[in-house]
C-alpha cells in the first residue's frame, strides 16, 4: 500500500484541472483503480470501492477533493500581495478553476 500511496498519490497539480472531459476523468478512474487491483492481486471486475476502504487508501475522488482543498485554503490564507491581487479578482471567484473547485467540495445529491 506505501507503493500505491507513494506514487498514484502524487497527481500534480490536479488541483488546477479545470477543462477536461467527463470521458478523460473517467478513464483516469478505471486506471486508477486498475492499479490497486493489480497491487492486490484482484480481478479487474472485483469492487474497487472494497479494495479501497479494506486497504486503507483513498479513491481519486477523494485525493483529488484534498489536493483542491489544500490548494484553496493556501490561496484564501495567503499575505502575498500578488496572490492577494489575483483573489480579488472576478477572474479568480468566476473562473473554471474556482467553478470546479466548488463542484467538486460541494457534491450536491440530486433526487
Amino acid at each position: 500500500m506505501e507503493l500505491f500511496r507513494s506514487h498514484c498519490y502524487s497527481i500534480y497539480c490536479n488541483s488546477l484541472w479545470s477543462r477536461y472531459k467527463v470521458a478523460t476523468l473517467n478513464r483516469l478512474k478505471v486506471c486508477h483503480n486498475d492499479i490497486l487491483k493489480r497491487l492486490l492481486g484482484l480481478p479487474r471486475w472485483s469492487s474497487s470501492s472494497l479494495a479501497f476502504a479494506r486497504n486503507g487508501v483513498n479513491n481519486l475522488d477523494v485525493i483529488r477533493r484534498h489536493s483542491m482543498f489544500s490548494l484553496g485554503s493556501r490561496v484564501e490564507l495567503s499575505t502575498n500581495s500578488i496572490i492577494t491581487s489575483v483573489r480579488q479578482s472576478a477572474a479568480y471567484v468566476w473562473g473554471p478553476i474556482q467553478q470546479r473547485w466548488l463542484g467538486l467540495l460541494f457534491v450536491q445529491n440530486v433526487g
